[in-house]
This record gives structure tokens, sequence and C-alpha cells, in this order.
């Protein structure tokens, strides 16, 4: 495909903002993407944005987590210096704010919208991207996660605004309508054409962006003096395995606090015949490995 061709494929406007679970139904089928108004409270996003800083401070102190530029999918090279942003990974160990994130209302039906009634949640992390951060190569989340290109969704987002996103602070730029492309090679979606269809959102703290794991889309430049945050949460259906092991990584006070739902969303449920134990399909969230798994045995 030329860069010609590409650029008569369907790249559309953002859709309207909306707090309309059907209207932001219809918008996922048509633009592969929503944008949810006010889907947070000031109250929430104060909360949840001074528990994140507080977080990649400790993190920073310890030399943990991920420091990146922005642009390395280009095969950038770049100095600790000049890696400006931070990625905070696997929230719902880091603070009880989080947690109520992955089966939010006003997002999760949503999200089942886009991959059926059970799901299991792939990663939850923060990107706060400082000023100097530099733009990121387009990308889909599905695919190469998912090595197969599939011709429906099997990977789902949402994004949750923690600081305002503005073209000037980097906002995400995304390519409405990119879910029905046909498969495009990457490096052309990265041509001077192919990035003249990414648009750049402008919307308060406080807003969820929703969008399927087709649509090509990736960070801007931040230029705007100040941290820009947002909180990433992907999905999987339960036969697809997430990026993060929340079976294995999840702290037991966490797991302790967790919902019924939210621990089946973590990945502590059985999905038909798969994900059971000594045969059966039928384990319980709280299965304990220690009590319940047959080992070596004599008459």
């Amino acid at each position: 495909m030329a860069e010609t061709e590409l650029s008569a494929l369907p790249a559309l406007d953002y859709p309207p903002f909306t707090r309309d679970l059907e209207e932001a139904r219809a918008q996922i089928d048509e633009y592969g993407l929503c944008v949810i108004e006010d889907a947070l409270s000031r109250d929430e996003v104060l909360r949840i944005g001074q528990r994140l800083e507080a977080q990649a401070a400790g993190e920073a102190a310890r030399k943990s987590g991920t420091i990146v530029r922005g642009d390395e999918g280009f095969g950038v090279k770049s100095t600790r210096e000049q890696k400006v942003s931070r990625l905070v990974w696997n929230l719902v160990n880091k603070g009880e704010c989080f947690l109520p994130l992955i089966d939010h209302p006003k997002v999760l039906p949503l999200i089942q919208h886009i991959l059926g009634e059970q799901l299991i949640l792939g990663s939850i992390g923060a990107h706060m991207n400082g000023d100097g951060n530099e733009q990121m190569p387009l990308h889909q989340d599905q695919y190469p996660l998912i090595p197969k290109r599939l011709p429906f969704a099997a990977w789902a987002n949402v994004m949750w605004l923690i600081t305002d996103n503005t073209l000037e602070s980097g906002g995400t730029r995304l390519i409405p309508g990119s879910h029905k492309w046909p498969a495009v090679r990457a490096r052309l979606v990265n041509s001077e054409a192919g990035q003249k269809l990414a648009r750049s959102i402008t919307a308060p703290a406080g807003t969820a962006i929703v969008f399927e794991g087709r649509v090509w889309h990736g960070n801007g430049r931040n230029r705007s003096g100040a941290v820009r945050s947002n909180i990433s949460i992907s999905y999987a259906p339960p036969w697809v395995r997430p990026q993060e092991n929340h079976a294995y990584s999840l702290r037991p006070e966490v797991f302790e606090r967790a919902t019924e739902a939210q621990r089946r969303i973590l990945g502590f449920a059985h999905f038909g015949t798969l994900g059971g134990h000594d045969g059966s399909s039928v384990s319980p969230a709280e299965f304990d490995r220690r009590r319940e798994s047959i080992g070596e045995l004599e008459p």
C-alpha cells in the first residue's frame, strides 16, 4: 500500500463527548472509540493524582520503575537525563483508589461491548509524560500483542485522564475509524501521510477515552512545561494471555480487598474449560493451591 492509498483510508474526526452509554456504544462501532466526559469527579481526580505522584516519587527515589523519553519505538537512544517520563506499572497494588477503576460502571459496560461479557485485565499502569517527552510511534495494541491479525476486536483500552490532555502537553493522538482499516504496516502509518491522519484530542482531567485494540494511536510531544498523566487500562477476552500476570503479582491485601467481580477481572476464575485446576472448570476465585491442589498420594 502506497502513501496515497493510505490517505484514502477512513480517518474520522472525534465523535462528540458523551455521558450516554448507548450513544457511546454506537460511537465505538463507528469510530472505534468514544470519549466519556466527567467520568471521574474532581475529588476522584485529585485523590488519584496525589497517590500517583507519591508513588512515582517513591519509585524514583528507589530507582525502580521505568523511565522513557517516548521515542524509543523509533529506535532512538537517549540518556537517563533525557528520559523525562515515568511509567508506573501494576497500579492495583499501589493504592486503594486504583482498584475501582478496573470495573468502573461508566466504562466497564463499554469494554464489554467491545469484548463480550467475560473479560480479564490486561494491565493497569500510568503514563506520566514530562516536559520534553518525544512523540512515540503510532501503533495498535492488539497487534502484535496478539500475533495473528484478527478481523474482530480482541483487545480494548480505557485511558483515564488525570491531567488535562492538550496538543501542547502531548495529548494522545488517535486515528478514529482506523479499526476498520485493512492490515497496514506500522512504517507506513508512521510516514508523513499517516501522521497527518492522527489527531490529538483536547479533553480535561476526569475524561475517559475508550478505544478498541485495533485503533492506531500514540503519545505526542509534551512542551507544556508540566507533566501530563493518564492511567491506561487494557482488557482482553479470557482466552488471551494478559500483559500482567495478576494471579501471580497481586498482593494478598489487595486480593482480600477486591470484590468477587474484580477478582474475576483480575484472572482468578475459570473460562469454560480454561483456567481450572486438576481438570476442574469450577475453580473459585479464592482457590488456594497450597490447600486444594492435589500432589503426590499413596493408597
